[in-house]
């Protein structure tokens, strides 16, 4: 293990070899524990057993991140109004009726003795760390718990994937859930991930290639980079709390990216209207069971509220709304299996290759997710994974469906091979950059024919511009090199670019006369977007120019956009004049806008796009051309003509005071892995690693616990 790490394009590079019987600076103490780190502050852990290399990462999370460690705890637990004030109510109670630390503390009890015993190592290091900096610890900081780790990851990922079905569910019957509720749910139509796998025939290499670039926000913190070398357990990657989940070992890496099958539903129960906690089920009298919840926020007064729960499908199913003497309650696959996802991810970090990581999956604990695998034999492997129910037919599943007899229960589970998946396709490359599963790779065989519409859970042939490029890269790729590699994980080419081109090109020719009466500066800026390459670069001022003449567009009504995007895909000739006039003037209202929010047109595209850390801003590349309400374009033809993401997808808000629009979502947690001997890995984590500035390389070891 390197001290230091080479840097390539903003990347670190790691060079892993076979497992060291020592550390780098000498032999490795009976039950030690050594932390180093090398230039980017990343945590390289050696430890002889698998608890001990977990205690370390406790506490060089604490060491990097602890009030952020301690603010996902208090906030998974349901606690953070008391903590830190009564913003975080609703927030709380949304913990509370989804019973997250009731079901974790049953949870960690099942699962296996090694990962409780590694559970408690990062414990005992969180709380080792905080013995030792009692000034660094808020006042507000919780008693640590053995299962704290599986309340975290419970809840992380909880409104937008376990229960997000379910909630749209009831919406989309017209149903307005209940304010707390709906204020702690997410949408996923938001967010957006880059996965693909390269066999080995196409590289030069000829090794094969993992790319895995989880998007979404972009606030420095989230998950945690490291490396570990604990006994058997050899991973690297980036840790959500304890859990290991965007990892690689030395034979196997896997991506995600946000598409699954359905995994909750919502049910419309009639009740009794003498007493609201009564229904029929099966023509038999039931009763809600109820939970009155209190909650005490700093500064403020007690907050106390029933929580209300049916039995629909075996789990407790709470209810989310009420209107017309009808409950509406959600019920979802992974209520009570706490604890089944970190060991799913756990035994996914053991596996020797991909056959191995399919076995670790058959648990059905992972999170709705699409999951890509690639291992060091060049298999490969591609799961829509989820824990699906087997629902009955003659019913509508995407809205509530009657929950007042057994004719609309789960029937079961699916299993895993009964899912969405593929192993080794013979094209030798596939991808998911949120797309249906038909149109991953040229010829795929997973068309909705084939499954479930549940199981399916997408629109066939639905793609979007990361995924049109990912496919126009790797299907042409051979002789793929290392530089290729981290060239595709980092590219920032707007796809269509030569479409809109020529849509300006033609209202110029069209009307040369409206075009020699513009500003010498519009006719800049109309000559370097018709000679402009279509990269996003920082550096690069034709694309500035490029940007604010489609956001410029992008303000016109929705039939005018749609014939834009469509007569970009298939020409017509010639336009009508007020087309012209539209497109020309475009120009025009883009420069306006350049002046007043950044001085001039010709400024590089970085002057307008940083990403920020506290007080700090930097420039950045690879943005989205987005509508100013995202929405739109997604209701409109050749949507992804109108909303261009480069792979990087970095999206940034309205401008501030000083004109900088700061980039709020994107690439963030990036993981490039080459299964070559020794294997490559390249990462990119913004903000690296630690809350505190100027935080120098370190090197720490001591005593693991007992």
């Amino acid at each position: 293990m390197r001290r230091s790490c080479a840097t390539l394009a903003a990347l670190s590079l790691l060079m892993i070899g076979r497992s060291p019987a020592r550390s780098p600076d000498g032999p490795i103490a009976a039950r030690a524990v050594t932390i180093y780190r090398d230039d980017f502050g990343v945590p390289h852990i050696y430890a002889d057993r698998e608890e001990d290399g977990f205690y370390a990462l406790g506490y060089a999370e604490a060491e990097d991140e602890l009030e952020y460690v301690l603010t996902l705890i208090v906030l998974a637990r349901g606690e953070a109004a008391a903590a830190l004030g009564p913003a975080h109510l609703e927030s709380d109670f949304s913990s509370r009726m989804w019973r997250h630390t009731v079901e974790s503390k049953a949870g960690f009890g099942k699962m296996s003795p090694d990962l409780q015993r590694n559970y408690r190592g990062y414990v005992a290091g969180l709380e080792r760390y905080m013995r030792e900096h009692p000034d660094q610890v808020p006042a507000w900081a919780p008693k640590l718990e053995v299962w704290d780790p599986v309340v975290v990851s419970r809840w992380l990922l909880w409104n937008a994937y376990q229960v997000a079905d379910g909630l749209q569910d009831c919406r989309a019957g017209g149903i307005k859930l209940a304010a707390g509720i709906e204020s702690g749910a997410m949408n996923r139509g938001a967010l957006a991930s880059n996965e693909w796998v390269l066999a080995p025939w196409r590289t030069a290499d000829h090794a094969a290639i993992v790319l895995s670039d989880p998007h979404g926000d972009i606030d420095g913190s989230f998950v945690y980079e490291f490396r570990m070398h604990a006994g058997a357990f050899e991973s690297a990657g980036f840790a959500v709390g304890a859990m290991p989940i965007l990892t690689h070992n030395r034979h196997v890496s896997w991506g995600m990216t946000t598409g699954a099958p359905d995994v909750s539903d919502c049910y419309e129960v009639a009740v009794d209207p003498r007493d609201s906690l009564r229904y029929q089920y099966d023509g038999h009298p039931e009763r809600m069971t109820t939970e009155a919840v209190t909650i005490r926020p700093r500064g403020g007064r007690p907050v106390t509220r029933i929580i209300q729960y049916t039995r629909h499908n075996g789990v407790m199913s709470p209810v989310v709304a009420r209107a017309g003497g009808k409950a509406y309650v959600v019920s979802t696959t992974y209520m009570h299996d706490a604890g089944m996802f970190d060991e799913e991810v756990y035994r996914m970090n053991l596996a020797r290759d991909v056959g191995e990581l399919r076995e670790a999956m058959k648990r059905l604990g992972m999170f709705p997710q699409n999951v890509m695998a690639g291992d060091d034999q060049g298999g490969s492997f591609y799961v829509r994974a989820g824990k699906a129910p087997r629902r009955p037919a003659g019913f509508d599943w995407r809205k509530p469906v009657p929950g007042n007899d057994s004719r609309s229960a789960w029937l079961g589970i699916h299993p895993l091979d009964d899912l969405v998946q593929v192993s080794n396709p013979p094209t030798g490359y596939m991808q998911n950059d949120n797309i249906a599963p038909d149109v991953m790779f040229e010829g795929s065989p997973l068309t909705q024919d084939r499954y479930s519409t549940d199981l399916f859970n997408d629109r066939p042939d639905r793609i979007n511009s990361r995924a049109r490029r990912t496919v126009e890269a790797l299907s042409q790729a051979y002789q793929f090199t290392v530089q290729d590699a981290i060239d595709l994980a980092l590219d920032e080419k707007w796809m269509h670019t030569d479409q809109w081109q020529d849509l300006l090109r033609r209202a110029a020719a069209r009307d040369p006369g409206r075009v020699a009466v513009k500003p010498a500066d519009e006719r800049r800026m109309i000559q370097r977007i018709a000679g402009f390459d279509g990269m996003a670069r920082v550096t690069s001022v034709a694309a500035l120019d490029y940007w604010f003449w489609r956001d410029a567009l992008s303000l016109q009504p929705d039939d005018v956009l749609a014939r834009f995007a469509v007569d970009t895909l298939v020409p017509r000739a010639p336009l009508s004049s007020a087309e012209v006039r539209t497109i020309l003037d475009a120009v025009g209202e883009a420069a306006a806008t350049m002046r007043h929010e950044l001085g001039d047109v010709d400024r590089p595209l970085g002057d307008a796009f940083v990403i920020r850390r506290g007080s700090h801003t930097y420039p950045i590349g690879g943005v989205a051309i987005v509508m100013r309400d995202i929405g739109r374009c997604q209701g409109l033809a050749a949507y992804d003509q109108l909303c261009t993401h480069t792979l990087r997808a970095m999206t940034a808000r309205p401008p501030d005071s000083t004109g900088k629009r700061v980039v709020f979502i994107g690439s963030r947690l990036l993981r490039l892995v080459i299964f070559t001997k020794p294997l490559q890995s390249f990462t990119l984590h913004n903000f690296g690693q630690s809350a505190h500035p100027g935080v120098a390389p370190l090197c720490r070891s001591g005593q693991a616990f007992e």
